[in-house]
């Protein structure tokens, strides 16, 4: 599965490829985009197209997890994870064979029970497939409404 992750920052949208581990668990890399905040829908969905063409391997698992967010914090411009989550608002992209999946998240903060990016799969939007990288981003930008 091809699959990316978009972030609405304060001042950017940051756009990255998702891989998998050997076990299974999802993990960002490289290429990270960062793109203006008021990036038209083209540049968008072509940023967006470029990650999931970069996605879809299988990574070895880290043995350390350490330093692992770097590159990430750093494309968002920002020095901690307590700083890249405050206000953002996450996205995940999905290709499949007829439709791209974009499904909202729920910013849980870094503290505590409800911590993290927790996906929101009922207020999905699906894309056709053959959409162009124009409509795809506009999709995208309808898709960060729904995040709560």
């Amino acid at each position: 599965m091809h699959s990316a992750a978009i972030y609405l920052l304060k001042d950017r949208v940051l756009v990255h490829p998702w891989q998998r581990t050997a076990v299974g668990l999802g993990i960002a890399s490289e290429p990270f985009v960062s793109l203006p905040v008021d990036a038209n829908p083209d540049t968008l969905g072509k940023a967006i197209l470029t990650a999931l063409s970069h996605s879809g391997q299988t990574v070895p698992h880290p043995r350390s997890w350490k330093g692992l967010d770097t590159p990430r914090l750093k494309a968002a411009g920002v020095k901690s994870e307590r700083a890249f989550q405050s206000g953002t608002r996450s996205l995940s992209v999905e290709r499949g064979a007829e439709s791209f999946r974009i499904e909202p998240s729920r910013n849980g903060g870094t503290k505590g029970d409800t911590k993290g990016f927790e996906p929101l799969p009922e207020r999905s939007i699906l894309v056709a497939s053959d959409a162009s990288a124009e409509k795809l981003g506009a999709a995208v930008r309808t898709c960060f409404e729904r995040c709560a």
